[in-house]
């Protein structure tokens, strides 16, 4: 049997994993986060902004067409299972992470210019959500007030709604990228603890979840 040197044999100990199986549980965790806040509840504003900084980390984690939106179906999947679900607020959750994903799938790109990119992301993002979620409750579900609003309605809630979201991604969206780049760097030599931390914290988080609201 071929014995290996001593030192080739640390080597092969200490080799960093390769693979996405962490960042993979890390966007589950961070979606799951996402969750945990729209349970919690909060100001519009507050919401998206956490919304959009932790859709922000994962793509920075998973640059792939639909990971936004498989993240969003997580978070709704969060709250449905521990609170009574209310239509509105599930699909502003998911327009949200669909406006997200297309944005991202558009403009995200690895290049010399990462925060402008991520920062037009998010302002479009903001924009795009309001214009789905808007133009689904007034023509599509006819929800309550939403209901006859028509045209006007919609552009009021884009202009009120869509500018503050998008403002708050001007921010928000550069410092997800920045937050989801350091994870990266962390998880380069151990992502194995990274993958046990992230699953520890997740199944926490899922554990406690009806307690939180």
């Amino acid at each position: 049997m071929r014995r290996l040197d001593p030192l080739h044999e640390s080597a092969e100990r200490t080799r960093p994993v390769t693979g996405t199986g962490w960042r993979l549980v890390c966007l589950v965790l961070l979606a799951s986060a996402w969750g945990l806040s729209e349970l919690i509840g909060g100001p519009t504003v507050l919401l998206t902004a956490v919304a959009l900084l932790l859709l922000a980390m994962a793509r920075s984690l998973i640059n792939r067409p639909g990971s936004s939106t498989a993240m969003a179906a997580i978070a709704v999947l969060f709250k449905s299972v521990n609170t009574a679900p209310f239509l509105c607020h599930l699909a502003g959750i998911a327009l949200l992470g669909l406006a997200f994903d297309i944005m991202a799938s558009l403009l995200w790109r690895d290049d010399r210019k990462p925060y402008l990119r991520t920062a037009f992301t998010g302002m479009l993002s903001a924009y795009l959500s309001c214009l789905l979620f808007g133009a689904s409750m007034i023509w599509i579900f006819k929800f309550r007030h939403w209901a006859g609003g028509g045209i006007e309605r919609l552009g009021e809630y884009m202009l009120s709604s869509g500018s503050r979201g998008a403002l708050t991604a001007v921010l928000i969206v550069p410092a997800g990228l920045w937050l989801g780049r350091q994870l990266v760097h962390q998880a380069a030599g151990r992502p194995r603890a990274v993958l046990r931390a992230a699953a520890a914290i997740c199944l926490a988080l899922w554990v406690l979840g009806p307690f939180a609201g």
